[in-house]
């Protein structure tokens, strides 16, 4: 069985805080960032032109598993990673940024970590159950045309605010994150469908599925990357396994771009396949974006 490891790191919480205050990618919480500056109050100007230029190196890296990600949740010491990987003008720039913001990140994270461990002791007990886990791995074996058995994936617990919570699988080929200190305690169902979806994003996806996608889709990233996160949003967190075997709530858009309507539709198709033991096809593929294409 799939085996989850929960951890808690003060570097990755760091980079997590200054690389989403830089805001240097799309997906970044722009709701965490004001939050932080009303708990944190006035950022001085030095501290926003240190944003700007990490900004800046941060933007000429891979958006994914770069060496950014390597070095503040692997490394115990990042800094003497990162040293290794930039030029000597952006290494500098990037170890200035984290010092002249330091401290702000040292007030939030005393404010953070008690809810962190918090929730590292209720995820403990609630992401290794054999059985539930066996039951998903079946599911998503078939789904995905795949034979995942033995991987064990380390979940690293970060920010987040009271009303928001999100995931990621970009740190490498085995770990996820999960943005959750301010979640609340009792949502942990959620949580779990959360931890799903990136799994499958880590270690489903790739072997079969993404490259069929890639092909259907002549190379088309855009509409590549957009379906598979619907595919993927419709059985976890609040997609068919996750209503099935979570007890989520269904979700009523799985994604922004996807009404009401197209939603059910789309977990109409996503259960049929599931209750037939089938794997996602071109059929599959075909239907979703028929779908999609409806106003």
């Amino acid at each position: 069985m799939i085996k989850f490891n929960i951890k808690i790191s003060r570097w990755a919480s760091f980079y997590f805080f200054v690389q989403n205050l830089s805001e240097w990618h799309f997906s970044n919480r722009k709701d965490y960032n004001l939050l932080w500056r009303k708990i944190l109050g006035i950022f001085l100007k030095q501290e926003e032109d240190a944003l700007k230029r990490f900004k800046e190196i941060r933007s000429q890296y891979p958006q994914s598993k770069s060496c950014f990600e390597k070095s503040f949740f692997l490394s115990e010491d990042p800094f003497g990673k990162l040293i290794l990987a930039l030029p000597a003008e952006e290494y500098q720039a990037v170890k200035n940024t984290f010092s002249l913001l330091e401290s702000k990140f040292n007030s939030l994270y005393e404010k953070d970590l008690p809810p962190l461990n918090r929730w590292r002791e209720i995820l403990d007990k609630a992401i290794n159950n054999q059985e539930l886990n066996d039951t998903i791995l079946v599911s998503l074996n078939t789904l995905y045309k795949t034979s995942i058995r033995g991987e064990e994936i380390n979940i690293y617990l970060l920010f987040s605010a009271v009303d928001h919570t999100g995931g990621g699988a970009n740190v490498d080929n085995q770990s996820i994150s999960i943005e959750i200190s301010r979640y609340p305690l009792e949502d942990t169902r959620h949580i779990l469908g959360i931890v799903w979806h990136e799994t499958i994003h880590l270690v489903f996806q790739n072997q079969y599925f993404y490259p069929l996608l890639t092909g259907y889709f002549q190379k088309d990233k855009q509409k590549t990357v957009l379906i598979n996160e619907i595919v993927t949003a419709s059985l976890f967190p609040r997609g068919t396994l996750g209503i099935r075997l979570l007890k989520n709530n269904p979700a009523v858009k799985l994604l922004p771009d996807v009404d009401v309507k197209q939603t059910t539709d789309i977990l109409n198709l996503t259960k049929e396949y599931l209750d037939k033991n089938k794997y996602f096809d071109e059929d599959y593929i075909k239907k979703l974006s028929l779908i999609t294409k409806k106003a």
